[in-house]
């Protein structure tokens, strides 16, 4: 199961407590607190940057992703009307594709090309003609193709070792600078643990972001979920996602058990409906 960033604030928290018994305290190093004020600067300005940069690459990813579902939608809707011979097996292949999207994390959009290539194969066999609707499509189907492009950029990662080797040193040497330094008094303990706190929680901050898990029910579970309901399918939602407490779903929807080996995503897709469990609940 994956923590939120709320437990890891708490387990952070008990972890810096216990510091302050190991940690002897204190210490005196010949302008100690003129290094601690450099290398908290320092920490700040690189830990701000990383951060201004991931979030920046993150509301690009999310809108990217939201315009790749309404360019989905629509180009769906424009195919059926051009040729309605199509609709379920379009329908059927958007549906493959949108599912296939939770078996991979965000930063892994890329390996989903098969079912959306898929898609493309499949509007391909409309018929060219000189309506306004056939231009509309194909202008839909094409920055379809760019969205995705430009959703498979931006859910990739953008800290690499290197980065996260300058922000631990950073860190490390900032929190054991501020825990030699502190005094006796109560305050000093205090500041002591949040100070620590604040920046081990910052790596954490900046790990979600660039992992795309920051705020994903958004990002991608609601973004789906509608776009399940425009292609007229019901909402999906792999059985780890919920066992995992990333999603938590209502009302009537699909659930992807894994068969087999999870590295084959071979899943058996079951309905549920969790209105007619909570009354059936509520009778008992």
């Amino acid at each position: 199961m994956r923590t939120t960033l709320w437990q890891k604030a708490l387990v952070i928290l008990v972890l810096c407590i216990a510091l302050l018994f190991i940690f002897p305290k204190n210490i005196v190093i010949q302008n100690i607190s003129d290094l601690f004020a450099a290398v908290a600067v320092i920490f700040g300005i690189i830990a701000g940057f990383f951060i201004a940069a991931t979030f920046t690459n993150y509301f690009s990813l999310q809108s990217s992703v939201a315009e790749e579902t309404s360019n989905l939608v629509a180009l769906f809707e424009a195919s059926i009307i051009l040729d309605p011979k199509i609709k379920e097996e379009l329908r059927e292949a958007m549906d493959k594709y949108l599912i296939r999207l939770f078996d991979y994390e965000l930063y892994d959009y890329d390996k989903s090309w098969p079912e959306f290539e898929n898609i493309v194969k499949i509007t391909d066999k409309i018929k060219k003609s000189d309506t306004s609707l056939y231009s509309y499509f194909l202008e839909t189907r094409q920055n379809l193709r760019k969205s995705r492009k430009s959703a498979i950029l931006t859910a990739r990662k953008i800290l690499g070792p290197a980065h996260w080797a300058i922000l631990i040193i950073l860190s490390i040497t900032l929190i054991f600078l501020v825990y030699v330094m502190r005094d006796a008094g109560i305050f000093s303990s205090i500041l002591t643990i949040l100070i620590s706190s604040a920046a081990c929680l910052i790596l954490f901050l900046l790990y979600d972001i660039d992992s795309d898990f920051f705020a994903e029910e958004k990002l991608a579970y609601d973004t789906y979920e509608r776009a399940f309901e425009e292609i007229g399918k019901l909402p999906y939602y792999p059985q780890e996602s919920l066992k995992n407490k990333r999603i938590n779903p209502n009302g009537k929807y699909r659930l992807g058990i894994l068969e087999g080996d999870p590295k084959l995503f071979k899943r058996r897709i079951v309905i549920i409906d969790e209105d007619k469990q909570k009354r059936w609940q509520d009778q008992i």
